[in-house]
């Protein structure tokens, strides 16, 4: 997502020669500065510091043009915030994703200073904050990202408009002092939103669907329940067991039985996938929402399959095709054998059938899939996991 961005210089010498308020703008450029700075007549070490401290924001970012600049003393704050929430993967900011908002804080003075930096998404996420000490000429950065609240996450159904609020406070001794107090209007995208975040490419945007696949939701846990009754034990055990190849059956024996549970669920194939945001692909409800509407698109429903098989340690993968998703499942731990399921049938096939179809559909698709053609690929839920793709945590 893009980020916007908000540059403040504090510089006392200037705030006493312009403005009696403690506060001024300037145009985004070096050389004004400079200028004003001359203008207040500080002496020749203080214009090169802050000088060196212009140049150090700067480079930090891309979009300097956009620098806003405002004066308060001598600790300068550069703050760099998202502006559309995807959240979907709120949980990942900071983590696979972009840190929500960086700030730079740097100290031109003599003296230590302490602020204490707070920010939220105004009535959808609690505050975070830090309290850090700026010693002269140092330079220091921080990184905040405000978690959603799961109430307010359960009422995103469409994109709606919010605020990012941020806030500077110094520290003294017996008194704080607000020095700024800022809110930026933002996006909050659709709790069901697949987002193209920028700086993903393709294969990138088709890893973050393992955010969706959710092996601890007390509805994957329920169903698992429903599938032993369908087991020719009675129970279900998870993982492999040390079997090489599925040689005993215990692999096809547990995923036919999730296929026999979900059928409890009178789940059918409906192709819902219109979403309206902003950089937004499509839309995607969760394994919970897919079992208590009893209907899925094909990435829905082989999302819900997956995270059956996840929470039963069995290696899981997702194949996308251009305008079609199916789910793979690992046979052992030793060997690259997968069953290969078309999920989007159920209700109208038995398990035997939609592997069958999904073993047709990879011998089709292999070969796009390994040349790493445009809109096909496999997604390894176990090392997406890995690279910290972890699951929503919304119930």
């Amino acid at each position: 997502m893009k980020k916007k961005i908000f540059l403040l210089i504090l510089l006392l010498a200037v705030v006493i020669s312009t403005q009696a308020s403690g506060q001024t703008e300037l145009p985004d450029t070096k050389s004004s500065v400079s200028k004003a700075l001359v203008s207040g007549s500080p002496n020749k070490a203080a214009i090169q510091i802050r000088n060196q401290t212009l140049d150090w924001l700067q480079d930090e970012t891309d979009d300097s043009d956009d620098i806003e600049y405002a004066f308060f003393g001598d600790i300068g704050i550069f703050y760099v915030y998202t502006e559309g929430v995807v959240t979907s993967l709120y949980h990942l900011y900071g983590t696979v994703l972009d840190h929500f908002v960086d700030i730079y804080l740097t100290n031109t003075g003599t003296e230590p200073v302490t602020l204490y930096v707070e920010s939220e998404i105004s009535g959808y996420s609690t505050p975070v904050s830090d309290t850090v000490v700026i010693y002269p000429k140092e330079k220091i950065e921080i990184h905040q990202n405000p978690r959603l609240n799961t109430d307010a996450i359960d009422q995103l159904n469409s994109q709606m408009p919010g605020y990012f609020t941020i806030s500077f406070t110094a520290l003294n001794e017996g008194e704080d002092d607000l020095l700024l107090k800022e809110s930026k209007e933002i996006l909050i995208y659709s709790r069901r939103d697949v987002v193209w975040v920028e700086g993903f490419e393709w294969k990138g945007i088709k890893e973050l669907y393992a955010a969706w696949v959710e092996p601890n939701d007390p509805a994957v846990e329920e169903l698992i329940r429903k599938a032993a009754n369908y087991t020719e034990s009675g129970i279900i055990t998870n993982g492999y067991g040390g079997i090489i190849n599925d040689e005993d059956g215990s692999v096809w024996d547990r995923l036919q039985a999730i296929w026999k549970a979900e059928e409890e669920y009178h789940l059918t194939y409906i192709s819902t996938m219109k979403a309206f945001s902003p950089d937004t692909r499509q839309r995607a409800r969760t394994p919970y929402e897919v079992l208590t509407q009893s209907s899925g698109n094909c990435i829905e429903l082989a999302i819900l399959f997956a995270s059956v098989a996840e929470a039963l340690k069995l290696e899981t993968a997702l194949i996308f095709v251009p305008g079609h998703a199916y789910v793979a499942i690992r046979t052992d731990l030793e060997n690259a054998f997968y069953y290969f399921i078309e999920t989007t049938l159920i209700g109208r096939a038995d398990f035997s059938e939609a592997a069958a179809k999904g073993n047709e559909n990879w011998k089709e698709h292999r070969p796009y899939v390994d040349a790493e053609v445009s809109g096909y690929g496999w997604v390894n839920i176990y090392e997406a996991r890995e690279k910290g793709i972890l699951p929503m945590p919304w119930r």
